[in-house]
């Protein structure tokens, strides 16, 4: 055998060996799946409603309810309380069930600090039109902490102008809201927050 044929198959070999490594090596670096509760809570809430071995105490009070075109959204305040410490968290929750989403409710947790900058968005989403870009369509988004998101959008197949709320986290539920809904959802929320000032 000649020395280049051997240093061909020399190198034939190495570059297998350091391919099949490399691709293992690659699969070891894959994260393992995740389990939620291993997350950092984002807000207040979260914190409180992730604790473990405590005894924790959860207020709720319903405000309302909206029936969208593909679902319905539930808004409560919460008041949740550390019982070892008396500490506290308060702010809104807004369950989302929507059609043809994932199974199941999706719940996002909206502490009470948030609650001024989630309307003063949704206001500014409201008076949203074709004024705002120089483009053909537009969309508004705000988004909390807790990953709730509201918008406004205007529709690329009749042009009108509407809007949604979308909610979760690993899975996410969106509702389609027409703007007088979406007015609504203010509402409840600014209801849920004065509920939370009768408890101070």
């Amino acid at each position: 055998m000649s020395t280049s044929r051997s240093l061909l198959l020399a190198t034939i070999t190495i570059a297998a060996s350091c391919i099949s490594v490399s691709a293992q090596r690659r699969w070891e670096r894959l994260p393992p799946p995740r389990d939620p509760q291993f997350y950092e809570p984002r807000n207040k809430l979260e914190d409180f409603d992730g604790r473990m071995e405590t005894v924790l105490i959860k207020g709720r009070t319903w405000v309302g309810t909206i029936r969208a075109q593909n679902g319905s959204a539930r808004v409560e305040a919460i008041e949740i309380r550390d019982s070892s410490n008396s500490a506290q968290a308060t702010g809104v929750i807004i369950t989302i069930n929507a059609d043809g989403g994932p199974a199941g409710e999706i719940r996002s947790l909206i502490d009470y600090d948030e609650i001024d900058a989630l309307v003063k968005a949704i206001d500014t989403a409201s008076k949203a039109s074709e004024a705002i870009t120089k483009l053909t369509h537009f969309e508004v988004h705000y988004r909390t902490r807790g990953d709730f998101e509201v918008m406004v959008f205007k529709q690329l197949s009749n042009n009108a102008v509407a809007s949604a709320i979308e909610g979760g986290f690993f899975d996410r539920s969106r509702l389609l809201l027409t703007l007088d809904d979406f007015t609504k959802l203010r509402w409840m929320i600014v209801q849920a927050k004065e509920k939370l000032d009768e408890i101070k």
